[in-house]
């Protein structure tokens, strides 16, 4: 931790020990370099289903039992430095009228691997656009993921887009994150990304087709590709094409929570690459 940041907590602290418990906050996260808002910050109590993810200008709204005081809440965000607190000091803060900041980090990108050989395109994962089969997010918490575990063919594998089949969107427009995990130890591990993949379209049944290539993903093992629910947007409806005997998906509830592993039917999501 910087000393900038230290001071930052020691100053919370501080204002945070007079602040009355409540089990709903509202507050606002900023860069602390900038003291710009932050868009899109992942924020929920480690393990546990509650969490959410800030709007455009920063600001969020979370409800926290007092029975979670003891637990760790973690606020991450790709290009800052991830920040974990106990859930009672963060309620201080946070009821004290106090702003979050995070800090910028410095990412050194992996190096790729140049060949001189002609690359193989590929579609892996499940294709399907069933219409009868359906299945969705399991939950419409700020933060929830859905996703499809791939297992590469050769190393380097070049991500070039993921498709994604809707059969039902009451939505209208709608906006995800789009994000890639190491699945080297067959659990989702470290982010394969290094900038937010925001995503919008507004089809009502098809497939949503998403560019990759501008972002130069590169796995070299096995990789889960997920898109993360971001903006709140009620209970209409969203279900995507599904089917028995496909690869099985993973998912969690909200930001920060556990990884659950959906063994009896597959997603209608799939990725072109080469390798």
């Amino acid at each position: 931790m910087s000393c900038r940041n230290f001071f930052f907590l020691i100053v919370g602290l501080l204002f945070g020990t007079t602040a009355l418990a409540q089990d709903t906050l509202k507050s606002t996260l900023v860069s602390l370099e900038s003291e710009e808002p932050l868009a899109y910050v992942n924020i929920g109590v480690k393990n546990k289903g509650i969490g959410t993810v800030t709007n455009f200008d920063g600001e969020f709204e979370l409800f926290l039992p007092a029975e979670n005081e003891k637990d760790s809440i973690v606020i991450s965000l790709l290009g800052y430095r991830p920040l974990q607190l106990e859930v009672a000091f963060f309620r201080s803060f946070i009821s004290a009228g106090n702003s979050l900041a995070l800090e910028p980090e410095i990412t050194l990108l992996p190096e790729v691997i140049l060949t001189d050989r002609k690359l193989k395109s590929k579609v892996l994962g499940n294709t399907t656009e069933a219409q009868n089969i359906i299945g969705g997010f399991t939950s419409n918490l700020l933060g929830s993921e859905l996703g499809v575990a791939i297992k590469i063919k050769r190393s380097p594998t070049y991500i070039d887009n993921l498709g994604v089949s809707i059969v039902t969107n009451k939505y209208g427009a709608i906006k995800f994150r789009v994000n890639v995990y190491d699945m080297s130890s067959g659990e989702p591990g470290k982010s394969l990304i290094y900038q937010n993949i925001i995503v919008e379209a507004d089809i009502e049944n098809g497939v949503m087709m998403i560019d990759l290539r501008e972002y130069g993903i590169v796995a070299y093992d096995d990789f889960l590709i997920t898109l993360e629910w971001i903006e709140a947007l009620g209970e209409d409806g969203l279900y995507f094409s599904a089917a028995f005997l496909a690869d099985p998906f993973w998912a969690r509830q909200t930001s920060q929570d556990v990884w659950i592993k959906k063994k009896s039917v597959g997603i209608g999501m799939s990725v072109g690459v080469r390798y």
